[in-house]
């Protein structure tokens, strides 16, 4: 599954890992040095978040073939990045001091946690925000503790809106100093829409400690991370690159319990995106999976149809347009694999957004009029 024949689009996926291999440092070679449209390859880079990649691996082994000004702006944008992450790693270690102080067990993922544990290096990973959960019966206070260190809600909500927002969504954000900081806080991997299924409390009883620039923190096993990597892409139609390096990094990276991950995975609605994740890792960039696993997933005619759409999206420009709803609902419809876990997908579509909920505020005890408005909000948005 290769999106075309562009020159670029061969030399972009080559250059989107840490580490290439002997002969993708030769075909990086080959393909510098060809007719490359730098302007083009260089937007490309960028809508896909995987710039500090490209520039590690053209200034390894191509650096003699690149245009100067095209490596000093590579160049400028990785060192711009790096500073960037070094600032908001500083703060996810302050925020998660602070909730520690609380008694609040708050586990980093995504980030710069993701960085350092998938890509071995901060400055490899773009991130602008901090993604942190916390158990459900901590929300209210972590978000307590993030109003009082200065940060604001980025939507305003009433009790009731608050209290819905809990029950149908999985996180709510924070910004501070003009959105320099931006804080996701989770309850959830991810909505009931796309992981319906999942015990959060598996998640807590199988964290593992790592490092994080000299500190010891809590987070994800390899396994759950894994697996909330490949529902974050599947709910984001797998827009961007930058998601498929992250999975295909962790995998090279970290030894993974397949057979424990596959028997708790079977018992949900997300196998199929699962497997979607690992097949475009491994179309794509050539990821090292089991014979067992990439047989499976070779397996699924269907499966395959979806990738070959998603790797012709990511290549249809430097300016990313996103899906209409047909495409939503289809894709939807075809990376859930049972007739339950489609009809299920259509039932939660029925639950309130955080876009229904900003509408209107309802006083404290109607909240059950958001579910109500939800249906003709639906047909107003897509008639």
């Amino acid at each position: 599954m290769r999106p075309s024949t562009r020159a670029e689009h061969e030399l972009l996926l080559c250059c989107a890992r840490t580490v290439a291999s002997t002969a993708q440092r030769q075909r990086i070679r080959e393909l510098a040095e060809s007719q490359i449209d730098w302007e083009y390859f260089f937007l490309l880079a960028r809508r896909h978040a995987i710039l500090p990649l490209i520039y590690r691996q053209l200034q390894k082994h191509a650096s003699d073939l690149v245009p100067t000004d095209q490596l000093q702006r590579l160049r400028k944008h990785y060192q711009e990045n790096g500073a960037r992450n070094q600032i908001l790693t500083s703060e996810l270690l302050r925020l998660i001091q602070i909730f520690s102080h609380a008694d609040i067990e708050a586990i980093p993922y995504k980030g710069p946690l993701l960085a350092q544990y998938a890509y071995g290096d901060l400055t490899l990973r773009r991130f602008v925000d901090l993604d942190v959960m916390v158990r459900r019966d901590d929300v209210q206070k972590a978000r307590e503790l993030l109003l009082a260190d200065g940060y604001f809600a980025a939507k305003s909500m009433s009790g009731a809106q608050q209290e819905v927002l809990l029950r149908t969504q999985h996180n709510m954000q924070f910004t501070r100093d003009n959105r320099h900081y931006i804080v996701e806080l989770h309850w959830e991997v991810a909505s009931h829409l796309f992981a319906s299924s999942v015990d959060s409390e598996t998640l807590w009883r199988s964290l593992e400690s790592t490092e994080l620039c000299g500190s010891t923190i809590k987070t994800f096993s390899a396994e759950d991370l894994l697996f909330s990597l490949c529902i974050h892409g599947s709910r984001h139609l797998w827009e961007r690159l930058s998601w498929v390096c992250d999975v295909a990094e962790l995998i090279q990276r970290h030894r993974v319990n397949w057979s424990a991950l596959l028997q708790r995975l079977r018992k949900t609605d997300t196998e199929r995106m699962f497997y979607l994740g690992l097949l475009l890792a491994d179309d794509l960039l050539e990821c090292d999976l089991p014979d067992e696993i990439r047989a499976v997933i070779k397996s699924d005619k269907q499966l395959a149809k979806v990738a070959e759409r998603i790797a012709g999206r990511l290549f249809d420009g430097t300016v990313h347009v996103p899906a209409t709803t047909s495409e939503i609902f289809r894709y939807n419809f075809q990376v859930r694999k049972s007739w339950r876990a489609r009809v299920r997908y259509f039932v939660f579509m029925l639950r309130p957004t955080d876009g229904d909920l900003s509408t209107v505020s309802l006083p404290q005890g109607l909240g059950f009029a958001y579910y109500l408005m939800r249906p003709f909000r639906l047909l107003s948005k897509h008639s």
